[in-house]
């Protein structure tokens, strides 16, 4: 039985395998050994399905390293939890290589949802901090240009408040 690499391993595998040289098949190895090491590893899955894309016309299949390219990109999807960035790869890759603007939709909506989700807790977080080192005037305008995009956010209107009892101490 082998032993899962530790994160710092993982790191220094992928940084490896980045240095490789894009043309040949060395880069796009290098990519396979890191997933076959750890599934999971989403940067990795990125990378590998964006290699997979290039010069596909010159691989012996391409049809196949189409399919390895969807699969590594699916798999980053879905072990990231639903995060932005393999969404947003996927929608890409559905949209123009596939040529399937129904699941590119999916993809794209999924992953806008979950970027403002995370944009929203990004600013609540900004603000609660500025709020905290007595930096009101920093935190009002942060909450400001939150405010224009999210406008009935309860998470910023806390921050605010919060931040406001700070200052008020």
């Amino acid at each position: 039985m082998s032993t899962h690499p530790s994160p710092q391993e993982l790191r220094r595998k992928w940084k490896a395998a980045n240095a490789e040289p894009v043309e040949g098949e060395r880069r796009l190895n290098a990519y396979r050994e890191v997933a076959e090491a750890c599934p999971a590893f989403v940067p990795n899955l990125l990378a590998l399905g964006r290699t997979c894309l290039l010069h596909r016309e010159q691989a012996a299949e391409p049809e196949a390293r189409l399919d390895e390219a969807e699969r590594a990109l699916r798999s980053a999807a879905d072990v990231s939890a639903g995060a932005p960035e393999p969404l947003i790869e996927l929608g890409r890759f559905l949209a123009t290589t596939r040529n399937a603007p129904e699941h590119a939709e999916a993809a794209f909506a999924s992953a806008a949802s979950a970027a403002l989700s995370l944009l929203e807790d990004a600013w609540a977080g900004w603000i609660h901090a500025l709020g905290q080192q007595g930096k009101l005037d920093a935190a009002m305008e942060v909450a400001d240009q939150a405010r224009r995009i999210l406008p009935d956010s309860a998470s910023i209107g806390r921050a605010v408040e919060e931040a406001q009892r700070h200052a008020s101490r």
